[in-house]
């Protein structure tokens, strides 16, 4: 019988963890409900995780060959920071998702980028009262916030809203009920698109009726929104009708794995320009090595963008550079890069950029 060793849980004596430094080592795999699964690693080299709740990380994996990049919130709570937890769901075209839940097995190992992001309630000045509001997997960062709350035993009112389209997409229900029963500052309220015959609870499309019969003091409270594009499009609708002070509404809304970019296509999108004056816009010429297809690119454009404009596939998924999957090696040419940690410092140093947010300061050369 292997003897239990036991870990080292001093973090003042363990480096913190930082990506590109350690390997995410698969330690624990939970199946939350049919079609989604927790993955819990800790870092292969002793490291304590920091974190906001909230925040998420972006995985690094090869698949089939291609190495993929995607990102993901970080459901668990970083008062136990020598783990992080990663929910997600199986989607008809996740790639990644897929993959993960096919083949990723404890004891796996996946490289992974710094952990960021600015959606979280450690980052405001909330009120004592606040709601959490998600729809389907974008539970996790609630999870996050909610795991943190109870651990800290903080002295905050806490009403969480949860939707999902049966009794079987309930995520961390049994979790939440257990908060319900043992916590004298936490509600729950589960609505289901279609609840079914044995469904007791609300059903259908969250109104503002329903918002008002579960959260009468809902305006009194600080929002915090995640789920797919027409959810919190939904939440502003209603907010909004009941003319909500939306200052103290905050949303995360990123969805990778079902953005028509898993297929690499070009889209329609209006990205935000960089700051450079009138006067110093120059243009640049970027050619595409591989494809021999060359273009201009102003030097307030990003080159996603003005390769887009004609009509030219390219890999990209969250345009924000905080998930890799534009990433592409700088043959020749120099460009200012506004990262949001999207990339791996080993990557950086070897010449890799972000099309997403790299905007020329040359002409340039690109591996595409």
């Amino acid at each position: 019988m292997n003897e239990l060793v036991f870990p080292n849980i001093n973090i003042e004596n363990l480096d913190r963890w930082v990506g590109d430094y350690s390997p995410l080592e698969c330690v624990e795999i939970k199946d939350e409900t049919h079609n989604v699964k927790s993955f819990t690693f800790k870092s292969k080299k002793d490291a304590w995780f920091q974190f906001l709740p909230g925040q998420h990380t972006t995985l690094f994996l090869n698949i089939d060959g291609n190495e993929v990049m995607r990102t993901y919130t970080i459901a668990s709570s970083p008062t136990r920071p020598h783990t992080i937890t990663i929910t997600n769901k199986r989607m008809q075209d996740g790639v990644v998702t897929n993959w993960m839940h096919d083949n990723l097995k404890i004891g796996d190992c996946v490289d992974a980028l710094d952990i960021g992001g600015s959606f979280s309630v450690a980052l405001d000045q909330p009120k004592s009262k606040i709601l959490l509001m998600s729809g389907g997997s974008g539970i996790t960062p609630m999870l996050s916030m909610t795991r943190y709350f109870v651990d800290l035993s903080l002295d905050v009112d806490i009403v969480f809203i949860h939707n999902a389209q049966s009794p079987n997409d309930l995520i961390s229900k049994d979790e939440l009920e257990f908060y319900q029963l043992n916590q004298s500052n936490f509600k729950r309220h589960f609505i289901c698109d279609v609840g079914g015959n044995d469904w007791v609870g609300p059903s259908g499309f969250l109104s503002s009726e329903m918002l008002l019969e579960l959260v009468p003091d809902f305006k009194n409270r600080e929002i915090y929104c995640c789920g797919p594009e027409p959810y919190m499009q939904n939440v502003k609708k209603i907010l909004g009708s009941y003319e909500f002070v939306m200052s103290s509404y905050h949303q995360e809304s990123f969805d990778i794995e079902s953005s028509t970019a898993q297929n690499n296509m070009a889209i329609d999108i209006e990205l935000p320009e960089h700051n450079v004056t009138d006067t110093n816009i120059n243009e640049y010429n970027v050619t595409l090595s591989k494809s021999g297809e060359s273009l201009v690119c102003g030097s307030n454009t990003n080159i996603l963008v003005s390769i887009q404009k004609q009509g030219i596939t390219v890999p990209f998924a969250c345009s924000a550079g905080m998930c890799g999957t534009c990433r592409t090696k700088l043959i020749e040419g120099t460009v200012e890069m506004d990262s949001q940690g999207g990339l791996l410092k080993s990557h950086e140093e070897e010449g890799f950029i972000l099309t997403c947010c790299s905007y020329p300061t040359s002409d340039v050369v690109l591996d595409l």
